[in-house]
């Protein structure tokens, strides 16, 4: 990881409650960068900066990214008020899903959509204006493997994904000439609660534990996806091998994935 590339900046981190996003707060903490953390959970993210403060390095900004586009964009407007100044975005915040489509109520298929793909796109696009201020601006967005390939069940968080892969693909391109980096991190199972988060059918959270079934932890995560950042990847695929290569299966075997994929129904 190329530490220098943190040095004196600035970075917002949505999603920093739990999870990945709170062991990128954890990570970053330690580089010589300053943090504004967000999530829905204002108590574990006042906890998280009381635990891993350091100078004064960490602000607390909390927000819910189903909110509609004025009040993300005054929410960003305070996260660069702050300093005075932001040089990248960490867009973390997401939810997932246990239910068939056909068994989903449209509202559960709606919220997912709104929180991972419109927040996301929202708050991107509020901050831009600031992003194009900074010498070395970075935006950087926790995708899926499921933003290049579907399973069942997961069809609402595979549909956000592969529309958030797309926005963040042809935003990299218009965003060349400004040269603000685009890197979208497509990770595999991590050892995570995104599945004891994930709506039902009707709305409501599963409320359980799931077997991660042999996910990286969050610590690997978290350093592959700060290295990946600070090469300025424009994409990577992290987690285990088994995971990398079905989007490679999917790109030049689709048939054979196709069969597989079945076989988790």
């Amino acid at each position: 990881m190329k530490q220098s590339r943190f040095n004196q900046k600035v970075y917002w981190v949505i999603g920093a409650s739990s999870g990945i996003g709170k062991q990128l707060v954890i990570s970053m903490s330690q580089l010589s960068c300053r943090l504004i953390i967000s999530a829905r959970n204002t108590n574990a993210l006042d906890e998280l900066k009381s635990q891993y403060q350091k100078n004064d390095n960490i602000e607390v900004l909390p927000i819910d990214l189903s909110s509609n586009y004025e009040q993300l964009l005054d929410s960003s407007q305070k996260a660069y008020q702050i300093h005075q100044q932001l040089d990248g975005i960490f867009l973390v915040g997401g939810i997932s899903q246990r239910a068939a489509f056909e068994d989903m109520k449209l509202s559960t298929f709606e919220t997912i959509m709104k929180v991972n793909f419109w927040g996301a796109l929202h708050i991107t696009k509020a901050c831009l204006p600031f992003l194009k201020q900074s010498k070395d601006p970075m935006i950087v967005c926790i995708n899926s493997v499921q933003g290049k390939m579907g399973i069942p069940d997961r069809t609402a968080y595979a549909a956000s994904k592969h529309a958030l892969l797309g926005f963040m693909d042809s935003l990299r391109a218009e965003l060349y000439p400004y040269n603000i980096q685009v890197t979208s991190i497509l990770p595999g199972y991590v050892k995570t609660d995104l599945g004891k988060n994930a709506l039902q059918a009707d709305g409501s959270t599963q409320g359980k534990s799931e077997d991660s079934k042999g996910g990286i932890s969050v610590e690997k995560a978290a350093h592959d996806i700060l290295h990946y950042a600070s090469e300025g990847k424009s994409e990577a695929i992290i987690g285990r091998p088994r995971e990398q290569l079905a989007v490679y299966i999917k790109r030049f075997f689709p048939a054979l994935l196709e069969k597989i994929v079945r076989k988790k129904s």
